[in-house]
């Protein structure tokens, strides 16, 4: 897989966990023909959550195709570099930038005339909504039909899993359709098909949801992959890269050739279904108050199960049933004390009409913040997570919007003087959001021959770079202490959140700039407590 716009860590003992700077393009004259398309630039309205929804298969969850962009009288530019920025203004500025587009991505031009700056020979296209593109080998107003089908059919679609997610039993990633004989010569010393070795220790939350399971060949042959061609201009090798044992695949087709399945991944090459497994998308999500789901105080309903218990006399004995791990029950804010023991009256009632209450131990308990913390803005939307107890609140000023498990880093809380990166912690503070990534491939190193990845990560939010917001398709350990110190979120979760918070990302865009970019607007705040 080519080196990614953004290179992260992500897991239990990987060290890192977000992005650095996003490496800078050459800025040459813009080419007759596009560059190779991946050329690199270098987480109800009842009262109590409704338990987690039976399983969904990997295959239930396929993203939509997305449409091509709408038509209209406006001329567009492509993307065809893995990224093209857009600026600030008409010059090429290290850091001077709103955002960027993924190859594939067309942008509409508010005016076909070409701007002259500094830093860019070919002139800079001036596009919708706002900023500069420069007119260089990543852009182009004419790219090849072949190319064109090949990036809408890798291109992601909306919802929380844009991609289709798989884990890898160490799957070559190869630029065209091998024959047989080719499969057999590459593939001969990486273990049978449809064998998947344990992942080791420090990666095995990266299998929890991964399933042996066929992935059916529902998609055609496509056309730029007939007679031994390639959607890469004059591809070097057979085979780009192998995938590493627990690194994982984003893909969008599935069909078959040469007698075995293939999924076309979102970098362009194409992989055998059985040497991977599919992920089974978490259903977990958290109250969404703005809609009315529910309403502050609730409890959460960490690492398991919890009992519910009703009041007899002076004793509180079962009442029968249990909150399902990571469902949420609303409280009343009342508590009553039997046999020692504290417990919280919720707002279910038995058959009988009695309140339950829970265990004042078994509870993970969200109430609202009364007072906004320093540096954030009357109104201003922000986020607040407590590392102790896995949880999150988005607010609009003082107004909760949404509360959810996430699962924050793996250390614990951070101890002053010592690296959080090292220690795998989520660092305490105030920040803003620096930049929103709809979805970011993370990995602790950079450049092609990477020994470890996890694709395509959904909305992103990067708040003290290298730690983000992100959500995390390979577990649903929300409320427990899993990541390597970013804070990982359900991908309904995530989605909902990145959709919410400033700055707003414009539809066609990868990515956009929070913090020191006033013309984005206002960024939203990251509070991290204990």
């Amino acid at each position: 897989m080519r080196a990614r716009s953004l290179v992260l860590a992500v897991g239990v003992g990987l060290g890192a966990c977000a992005a650095p700077p996003l490496p800078e393009p050459a800025h040459t004259e813009p080419a007759n023909r596009p560059a190779s398309p991946t050329s690199s630039a270098a987480a109800t309205d009842r009262l109590v959550a409704p338990a987690p929804e039976p399983a969904l298969s990997a295959e239930a969850v396929a993203p939509p195709a997305t449409p091509p962009a709408a038509r209209d009288d406006r001329k567009r530019i492509v993307s065809v570099g893995y990224v093209t920025w857009i600026r600030k203004r008409p010059q090429v500025k290290e850091g001077d930038f709103l955002g960027y587009v993924r190859v594939g991505s067309t942008l509409p031009l508010r005016s076909e005339e070409i701007v002259r700056g500094a830093g860019c020979p070919g002139g800079f296209y001036q596009v919708e909504p706002r900023g500069y593109v420069c007119r260089d080998i990543t852009v182009t107003e004419a790219p090849r039909k072949p190319w064109i089908e090949a990036a809408e059919m890798t291109r992601g679609g909306s919802g929380a899993f844009p991609y289709r997610y798989a884990l890898s039993n160490g799957a070559p990633m190869y630029n065209r359709v091998p024959t047989k004989s080719e499969q057999e010569r590459f593939e001969k010393f990486l273990g049978k098909p449809s064998e998947h070795p344990k992942l080791p220790k420090t990666l095995r939350s990266h299998e929890e949801l991964a399933v042996v399971e066929t992935i059916p060949a529902k998609d055609a042959l496509p056309s730029f992959l007939l007679g031994k061609s390639s959607a890469r201009e004059a591809p070097f090798d057979l085979v780009e890269q192998t995938i590493p044992l627990g690194s994982m695949l984003s893909f969008t087709r599935a069909f078959e050739a040469e007698g075995r399945t293939w999924l076309l991944s979102a970098d362009h090459t194409i992989v055998p279904a059985d040497r991977v497994r599919p992920f089974r998308p978490s259903q977990f999500r958290g109250a969404d108050l703005k809609k009315g789901e529910a309403a502050l105080p609730l409890a959460f309903m960490r690492v398991k199960a919890r009992p519910r218990y009703v009041r007899e006399g002076d004793a509180m004995k079962p009442a029968g049933g249990e909150w399902a791990v990571r469902s949420y029950v609303q409280l009343t804010g009342a508590t009553e004390t039997a046999g020692g023991r504290k417990y919280l009256e919720t707002r279910e009632k038995d058959e009988r009409g009695a309140p339950l209450f829970l265990a004042e131990e078994d509870a993970t308990v969200i109430t609202t913040e009364t007072k906004l913390p320093h540096g954030v803005k009357e109104g201003q939307k922000w986020f607040l997570v407590r590392i102790t107890s896995g949880t999150l609140v988005a607010y609009e000023g003082l107004e909760p919007v949404y509360a959810t498990l996430v699962s924050p880093g793996v250390g614990g809380v951070p101890v002053e003087g010592r690296d959080p990166v090292k220690d795998s912690t989520t660092p305490l503070g105030t920040y803003t959001i620096t930049f929103k990534d709809k979805a970011a491939t993370m990995s602790p190193e950079k450049g092609k021959d990477r020994s470890f990845w996890i694709a395509d990560v959904p909305h992103t939010q990067y708040f003290n770079p290298p730690f983000a917001l992100h959500a995390a398709y390979w577990h649903e350990r929300f409320g427990e202490l899993v990541s390597a110190g970013c804070v990982n979120l359900s991908p309904i979760d995530a989605e909902r959140l990145f959709d919410w918070s400033d700055p707003q990302v414009p539809a066609e865009w990868q990515g956009a700039t929070g913090a020191g970019a006033k013309e984005n607007g206002q960024a939203s705040v990251v509070v991290v407590r204990r």
